[in-house]
């Protein structure tokens, strides 16, 4: 075996993603689930690295019985992610017996390796195993389930990625930018691979004759798996409690919506009735009275517990009656408040972090995102731009 770049790249890969995911495996943490399935994932990468690896030495045609044994465990990556991501997201999550489903295909699959190829004559395996332009139509196949596999989980985990950051729309009055980026991030790195991969299949077993031509796309597709695998290393080891996930118990309002089966028909006009407003009017004396905005990690739960209302009772009014969110709902007392700060010439010391923390917001990012929004001005351009009009 040559000492190529390709092969260079392989041994990088294989050291990167076994140590990491030894990191992963054996590092005790609160997040000791979602670990062992990213460990997994990572570790598949140099699982595929070390099967190319063996395939470019003469060990699999003396030992036929261990090849297609490595991509068989490849049927396990996308569940590995998918259950990443779920456990990530939901704080709370527990595997349950139902969830053993998902190793159906990689059973299956074996089994068919098994029949297909394992129990064959050692005369068919060697055939099989050195003539790869004669791929066996079961192989083929199995890695084109594979990448539909991969589609089905990568959309499985944009619809979880969504139902995230609704349930945080609508419960929470904060959400960390790193937090909600880390995740979604990776799932579009996720896709991008799936895609990838299925395209480079397409190429393996659908135009042979042109798959020695494509091989600038197999080094531009290793060069930026070696980057997203070193870059999800350094993620892991210099931010270990990145992300802190939601209540997986909790419904989405229009979950709850569906339960109650239209008992309760709301009227399709837009008009605030006048027992509408007054339950308006106590809700914004209640979080202005007691500067509940202020409290960074406040609930829907906690200002519905201090209503005396339930939490969907209280989501649906902000949702169907005043046409916001949760978390719109409550940032815009707390850009109100910071225009306050902002306007008044005696706090014009303060900086824009110590407002931000002081009005109820954890992220720089999200305050300014949220300012703009609102002002259609940056705080700083408020605030210079006021103060400019009164001197």
């Amino acid at each position: 075996m040559n000492l190529n770049i390709d092969n260079i790249y392989h041994l990088i890969t294989i050291c990167l993603a076994l140590l990491f995911s030894m990191y992963l495996f054996f590092n005790k943490t609160k997040e000791r689930l979602g670990n062992i399935f990213l460990g997994y994932f990572i570790l598949d990468f140099a699982l595929e690295s070390f099967d190319v690896l063996l395939s470019k030495t003469s060990f699999y045609t003396e030992h036929p019985n261990f090849y297609l044994i490595i991509p068989a465990f490849a049927f396990l990556i996308y569940p590995s992610w998918f259950f990443y991501i779920k456990t990530t997201a939901f704080k709370d999550y527990k595997l349950r017996k139902v969830d053993l489903l998902h190793l159906i295909p990689f059973i299956a699959i074996t089994i068919i390796f098994l029949f297909s190829y394992h129990l064959q004559p050692d005369e068919i395996k060697l055939e099989i195993r050195t003539n790869p332009y004669n791929t066996p139509l079961f192989v083929s196949f199995i890695y084109y389930l594979l990448r539909i596999q991969g589609i089905v989980y990568g959309i499985w985990s944009i619809k979880i990625v969504y139902r995230f950051k609704k349930i945080v729309n609508e419960n929470y009055s904060n959400i960390n930018d790193k937090n909600y980026k880390w995740i979604l991030q990776l799932t579009i790195v996720f896709v991008y691979f799936i895609l990838t991969a299925l395209v480079y299949n397409i190429f393996k077993f659908g135009f042979k004759e042109l798959y020695e031509e494509q091989n600038i796309h197999h080094h531009i597709s290793s060069i930026i798996t070696l980057i997203f695998l070193s870059w999800i290393v350094y993620k892991g080891m210099s931010q270990p409690y990145l992300f802190n996930g939601v209540d997986s118990n909790i419904k989405l309002l229009e979950e709850y919506l569906k339960e109650k089966k239209g008992e309760e028909k709301k009227s399709k006009s837009n008009e605030i009735t006048t027992q509408d407003s007054a339950l308006k009017d106590k809700i914004e004396e209640y979080v202005i009275t007691n500067k509940i905005y202020t409290n960074s990690s406040i609930t829907l739960f906690e200002l519905a517990n201090g209503l005396g209302m339930s939490s969907y009772e209280l989501s649906l009014f902000l949702n169907k009656t005043l046409n916001k969110n949760f978390f719109d709902y409550i940032n815009e007392f707390r850009i109100k408040n910071a225009m306050e700060i902002l306007q008044n010439p005696d706090k014009k010391n303060l900086t824009i972090l110590e407002i931000l923390y002081e009005v109820g917001f954890n992220s720089k990012s999200s305050f300014n995102t949220a300012f703009k929004k609102f002002t259609k001005q940056t705080p700083t351009q408020y605030r210079e731009n006021t103060l400019k009009s009164r001197s």
